[in-house]
């Protein structure tokens, strides 16, 4: 029995003790009036002669079985209101045991999802710490590549300047050799060498600018892995042009707690979406259990989608910010929720 019902029972069984109660009270006092006639009836009978007796004697006996059958009901009554009166305590205490018993529940469960948040916050921190030091350890690599690639460059720039050298002094061989008009061994020999040294130097240079190549793209793709997301000017013009026509819906905006580049990614998208006419959509820090995408669109039902998700997930399609759509039932019925979780080393 649940717990409304049993206060109802014990409400409705208090309401009987007393009612019980009362009315055997009333009978007991109608009782006592009868007994007190029946007795003073009695004493006149003592007291007065035969004639007067006999009379008394008919007025009492009709008195009599009233006066009993009376307090037989108020005794009835009486009980019947002391039964109620144990019901309504049981149920009462019921009632209350199960209330205390919600409360332990209550709390212990209370307990239980405060220990919950605070091991994923304790995560989420660990994250940020290990994504602090990843960030770090990337900007003191970029430093060691751009002074590598810096000695790249001045060596193949040494390496040019020789080929030149080199060039020349082939040049001049070849001037010399034909000045000598080929009939010389030495010259030919000497042509031969520079040529030799001429190839030699060839290779090497090329062998030096594929190193410095390589250099060059290893450190884009650094830079690149450890740059920010951010919306440039042209792509918040384009956006604008898209989100302003679509009818207005609930937008929740929310970015991994303690990631710094999603909480400002979240707030630029947060300031378009605002002048674009989402006056309520405001950006609140998050903590999830599971993996997060770097870009979600969150919605309750893939079956009841809402039609502007769609076209705000199209918006930002267009400008090359692909959100991965994702069915979460926490969300509120009708809403969408924008989830920006932390930048992968592949963006």
């Amino acid at each position: 029995m649940s717990s409304s019902a049993l206060e109802s029972f014990a409400f409705w069984t208090g309401i009987a003790t007393v009612g019980f109660t009362l009315v055997g009270v009333l009978y007991g006092g109608l009782y006592f009036w009868v007994s007190s006639k029946t007795r003073s009836l009695n004493e006149d009978t003592g007291v007065a002669d035969e004639s007067k007796t006999h009379v008394l004697t008919g007025a009492i006996f009709p008195l009599q079985q009233p006066a009993n059958w009376t307090g037989k009901i108020s005794v009835g009554f009486m009980a019947a209101g002391a039964i109620f009166g144990c019901l309504s305590w049981w149920s009462s205490s019921t009632v209350s045991d199960m209330k205390e018993e919600v409360r332990l529940h209550f709390e212990r469960e209370y307990a239980a999802r405060i220990e919950v948040a605070e091991s994923e916050v304790s995560k989420a921190r660990q994250k940020t710490e290990k994504a602090l030091t990843d960030a770090a350890a990337a900007n003191k690599r970029v430093g060691a590549l751009e002074m590598k690639a810096a000695g790249l460059r001045e060596r193949t720039a040494q390496a040019e300047h020789m080929i030149k050298a080199a060039e020349a002094q082939s040049e001049e061989a070849k001037k010399d050799a034909a000045r000598a008009d080929e009939g010389t061994a030495k010259a030919l020999a000497d042509t031969a060498a520079a040529k030799e040294r001429a190839g030699k130097l060839e290779v090497e240079a090329a062998a030096l600018r594929e190193r410095a190549a390589r250099a060059e793209s290893e450190l884009m793709k650094v830079k690149d892995r450890i740059k920010r997301r951010t919306i440039s000017d042209a792509q918040r013009a384009r956006l604008l042009q898209d989100l302003k026509p679509i009818p207005r819906g609930p937008i929740k905006i929310i970015a991994v707690m303690g990631d710094e580049e999603a909480g400002r990614f979240a707030g630029q998208i947060s300031d378009i979406l605002k002048e674009a006419g989402w006056d309520e959509a405001q950006v609140s820090p998050g903590i999830f259990g599971g993996n997060i995408n770097s870009f979600e669109i969150r919605i309750r039902d893939r079956e009841k989608v809402p039609r502007f998700a769609l076209q705000v997930a199209q918006a930002f399609h267009s400008i090359r910010f692909e959100p991965i759509i994702v069915v979460d039932r926490s969300v509120a019925e009708g809403a969408i929720e924008i989830v920006v979780g932390m930048k992968p080393d592949s963006e």
